[in-house]
């Protein structure tokens, strides 16, 4: 073999080896560039969901503040007024940004209102009517009330448009009829029926706080769809009157409405009649830290005498 040719083959074998190498280090590069992505995005991760815990706490602490000041001042009530309602966009909290908005659960109708519906049939026909008049109004369809009947009474005996287990069970997979209150605002998706984007639509309006139902809803607070579900004499300009003169210090305090005055007289008669406070709240809480972005959504109760409030449901994502 020529010299040159020798010369050619060790030049070749170098430039080899050197690919080689320059690929090693690419890899090892682009393994470490990884590696460090990884581990800014847990860190990140870390502090978000530190973040989201010390948001809960501050929602808690808003929401005794404006216990404090109602006690102080000697008056009950809770209105988009107060503290609690004012949103907070792009508030720097530690390493990152807080975006929260607190809502009063009890200006929604409660569906687990429904789950209670046994016994006085004129009383059950009444919360049965209030929830298809909400979903008229909504352009939904009022079978889907029978639907929800169904799902959280205690028994089998399906209502005109709803359905029981026998239903559920020939689905796939299959399942039973709950038979029991709704938990958390996902279990609408199991229900007959309910879309993603039926139950997206009804979380301003609906709530399943407090599951044992019964609560009253906050005129002070209710959009004026739920409010003129209340009632079929509630009409969309009443809705828009009442709406008009919050806040309400008083349930009395709405009969200065004269076209509800004789309406309010006769729910506030009933047992699910309205009110001005509330103690059951929720908070969306959205924490962003460098990429990476936290979601949280908490259903707090605020107790009535001390003001503190309870985690009742939480869902981070």
């Amino acid at each position: 073999m020529r010299r040159d040719d020798e010369r050619g083959i060790a030049l070749l074998l170098a430039l080899l080896i050197l690919a080689l190498l320059v690929a090693l280090i690419l890899e090892f590069d682009g393994e470490a560039r990884r590696e460090y992505r990884d581990a800014a995005a847990f860190r990140d991760n870390f502090k978000a969901q530190a973040l989201s815990r010390a948001a809960i706490q501050a929602a808690r602490a808003v929401l005794q503040q404006d216990f404090l000041k109602d006690k102080k001042s000697g008056e009950s009530y809770d209105s988009p007024t107060d503290l609690w309602a004012m949103p907070i966009k792009n508030y720097a909290i530690g390493n990152g940004f807080l975006s929260a908005q607190i809502e009063d659960e009890r200006g929604k109708l409660n569906l687990n209102d429904l789950a209670a519906v046994a016994g006085d049939a004129i009383q059950k026909k009444a919360k049965i009517d209030r929830f298809k008049r909400l979903f008229e109004l909504l352009q939904l369809s009022p079978d889907l009330v029978d639907a929800v009947v169904d799902w959280v009474d205690q028994d089998e005996n399906q209502e005109p448009a709803g359905a029981e287990s026998l239903y559920y069970q020939s689905q796939r997979p299959p399942y039973r009829a709950a038979n029991a209150p709704l938990s958390g605002p996902g279990d609408l998706r199991l229900i007959k029926g309910f879309t993603p984007d039926i139950a997206d639509r009804l979380s301003r309006y609906v709530t399943v706080f407090p599951q044992e139902g019964g609560a009253l809803v906050n005129l002070n607070t209710a959009d004026p769809l739920v409010i003129q579900a209340l009632d079929p004499a509630i009409t969309q300009s009443m809705a828009a009157e009442i709406i008009q003169g919050r806040p309400y210090k008083k349930k009395e305090d709405l009969d200065r409405i004269g076209s509800f005055q004789e309406i309010g007289a006769k729910l506030r008669a009933t047992q699910s009649g309205y009110d001005v406070k509330s103690e059951f709240f929720s908070a969306r809480l959205a924490i962003n830290v460098n990429d990476v972005t936290k979601t949280a959504w908490v259903v707090l109760q605020r107790d009535a005498n001390k003001g503190e409030s309870t985690v009742k449901y939480l869902r981070v994502y």
